[in-house]
């Protein structure tokens, strides 16, 4: 009498596969779908987010800033002590006195604490 041979997953795998599919399934495998995606802002958003930085420079006031970080949102709190025209980066003072540098594309949201 015969012997059962059982393949394992072996048996479920299709029989061809080509490197396209081995390429398209490694390449489905690496997406992260809970990861948020950023936010398109016209330019009146823009243009806002701008003139409240200006205005929290000019009295030093607490600005809070959402930022898009690699798909995850993030709150920044402190003072804004410089922004580099040709970078288009800003200095920010946190309460803490240290200083951490954010891109202007990175903001999604500004909003200053009066």
């Amino acid at each position: 009498m015969g012997t059962i041979r059982d393949r394992g997953l072996v048996k479920w795998q299709a029989t061809l596969i080509m490197p396209e599919h081995k390429a398209l399934n490694k390449k489905i495998g690496e997406v992260d779908y809970f990861l948020n995606k950023k936010p398109v802002l016209d330019e009146y958003q823009v243009k806002e987010f701008e003139n409240n930085i200006h205005y929290a420079m000019e009295y030093h006031l607490l600005i809070s800033f959402r930022l898009h970080n690699e798909g995850n949102p993030q709150d920044l709190y402190g003072y804004c002590v410089y922004i580099h025209p040709v970078t288009k980066e800003l200095r920010i003072q946190k309460k803490d006195s240290t200083f951490e540098n954010i891109r202007f594309d990175e903001i999604i949201g500004v909003i200053v604490e009066d």
